[in-house]
């Protein structure tokens, strides 16, 4: 929704992400911030699940996070600020409003099927609060139009939701290359210590340099193990898939 007025934040938000950009034209304005956030409720629950180690399915996940979701967060709100005072805005609860428009069960479901983990409550978090952001999109042609965000023009909707999932995973993608290669500079870092401490005979220094060594190099073979994962989903993701799973299946979830 387009609006005027600059809106007001609310007072209890946890930020999910803010970007900000320069010469994007909107309707000859230029967006200069992005903001997706969602609101604490007031007094927010004692809830923080651990972190999770149990399968990547639809029914562990939520078994494990949805409740505290619930307790946790009300709405999110998804802005885009423009240069002149203009904004574009979309406020939705997180129960009821966005789960009308996309299912969590659903929504869930094509992440992990791309290749997305769920490590903790944060994950969680996060990516269903992405939802917000598509929402955001679909109600505001004129971003689209420009393709805001990286996003392809589609009239359709059902493939838009496709193609901004896949954004997710692409994103998911870049950031664990990225961890990979900082990772191998730190393990070259850590060699180059190893080596300088061995000639020094510091032997204190030398204990703590193998430590970080094993550590860098454990990091990066969980990272390379999440970006083989993610990368073998997407391209599972482009074959044909057989007529016999084309017939729609009854969901073994509740509906929300």
């Amino acid at each position: 929704m387009r609006s005027k007025s600059v809106v007001k934040m609310l007072t209890f938000l946890t930020v999910v992400g803010i970007v900000t950009f320069w010469g994007t034209q909107v309707n000859s304005q230029t967006v200069n911030t992005f903001i997706e956030a969602i609101e604490v409720r007031s007094p927010a629950p004692d809830i923080t699940p651990e972190a999770y180690d149990g399968p990547q399915t639809v029914k562990g996940l939520m078994n494990a996070f949805d409740a505290a979701y619930n307790q946790k967060y009300s709405k999110a709100r998804v802005m885009a600020l423009c240069e002149d005072g203009i904004v574009y805005s979309s406020e939705l609860a997180v129960s009821g409003e966005i789960d009308a428009r996309y299912s969590r069960v659903e929504w869930l479901r094509m992440l992990l099927q791309r290749g997305i983990t769920i490590e903790d409550f944060d994950d969680y978090r996060i990516y269903l609060s992405k939802r917000h952001t598509l929402a955001f999109l679909e109600d505001n042609p004129d971003l689209q139009k420009i393709g805001f965000l990286d996003m392809p023009l589609m009239n359709d909707r059902g493939a838009y939701k496709v193609a901004y999932i896949d954004k997710l995973v692409h994103d998911k993608v870049k950031k664990f290359s990225k961890q990979v290669e900082r990772l191998k500079a730190q393990i070259e870092r850590s060699k180059k210590h190893l080596e300088r401490a061995k000639k020094q005979s510091n032997l204190q220094q030398l204990n703590q340099t193998q430590a970080k060594l094993e550590n860098a190099k454990k990091q990066i073979d969980e990272a390379r193990k999440r970006l083989k994962r993610v990368q073998e989903a997407l391209e599972r993701s482009k074959k044909p898939i057989p007529l016999q799973q084309l017939k729609r299946k009854r969901s073994p979830y509740p509906p929300l």
